[in-house]
């Protein structure tokens, strides 16, 4: 009897141990996004039949921009001025894994639009500091931050920066939407509802309904390891609180995040403040403003002529 006892008490110990184990392991996937210049760049060739060079000739030549950000991390951009006098400012945030250089596909879509742009790499990704990624909650801060840094150098108003994120990116700026503040607009492109959908959606898809037996440990040791609480990530309860003007995009062929993520965003956010196109063109993630550009600059535009300011070129 004692064998037995001993026995399982030992299966026990090796399980805990084994559990523990390939939590940690998952965690480093959803904490490091192992992000760089020369990642986007080919992504860019891959994925949008394009070049680096050719985006950026799109665009003046940009300024380095260093922001410090809430906690002491240095969130680094790069501001294009599309005018002599700045009128307006759109901030771009991008995906997970990307950099500022992955927000380079939504520019021919603002082609119309005359306010200047600021594209930056998120914490923990390409040049900016910090270590850990965090679903948005620490983005949305560096969002503000950012923010706050364009509206005292260029003497502007929140009432003339604008919002565009794209997946990660979208989630962030909606996140941050629900902050006090109130910029001109958002636009978000693809977000997800909450961080723990993000992750076990494609978990569960690629590894099978198993993932999510591991749920519990894995986002107990990202809270432990990044010194957060990941149901904070939340854009669901983040939208309710959001008095910006809203552009709420997704595609219904969306293969990465489910497209109903943006539905279940949309029946949170505030009646007649957004507008919704659950798109049917065919694109994958955030991939309609790469093949259908026009038809998204057109929503885009229409969007912008239907806000108060100054935003199009006349």
């Amino acid at each position: 009897m004692k064998f037995f006892k001993r026995f399982f008490l030992f299966l026990l110990v090796v399980f805990a141990a084994a559990y523990v184990y390939v939590s940690w392991a998952l965690s480093d996937r959803i904490l490091f996004p192992h992000s760089s210049d020369a990642l986007t760049k080919s992504r860019i060739i891959s994925n949008w039949g394009k070049t680096y060079e050719s985006m950026m000739a799109l665009l003046p030549s940009p300024t380095d921009i260093s922001v410090t950000s809430f906690d002491g991390i240095q969130i680094k951009g790069k501001y294009f001025q599309k005018s002599d006098t700045t009128h307006c400012v759109v901030i771009l945030a991008h995906g997970w894994t990307d950099t500022w250089a992955g927000s380079l596909k939504y520019v021919p879509a603002l082609e119309d639009c005359r306010c200047d742009l600021v594209l930056y790499d998120h914490r923990a990704h390409g040049e900016s500091g910090g270590i850990y990624a965090t679903g948005g909650i620490k983005e949305s801060k560096d969002l503000l931050a950012v923010t706050d840094w364009v509206e005292k150098e260029k003497g502007l108003t929140d009432k003339q920066i604008g919002w565009l994120g794209a997946s990660w990116g979208a989630a962030t700026v909606l996140t941050a939407g629900a902050d006090a503040r109130n910029v001109a607009f958002i636009i978000a492109d693809a977000p997800f509802q909450d961080w723990y959908s993000a992750i076990f959606e494609r978990a569960n898809r690629d590894y099978g309904m198993a993932a999510s037996a591991l749920s519990v440990g894995v986002m107990g040791v990202v809270n432990w390891r990044a010194g957060i609480d990941y149901h904070e990530a939340n854009i669901l309860e983040a939208a309710s609180k959001i008095e910006e003007p809203v552009l709420l995009i997704h595609s219904q062929t969306d293969e990465q995040t489910n497209s109903q993520q943006s539905v279940n965003i949309a029946k949170k956010l505030k009646p007649n403040n957004f507008t919704f196109h659950h798109l049917d063109w065919g694109g994958d993630h955030t991939r309609d403003v790469l093949f259908h550009t026009e038809e998204y600059k057109e929503l885009v535009n229409v969007f912008l002529k239907g806000l108060e300011g100054d935003f199009l070129k006349q």
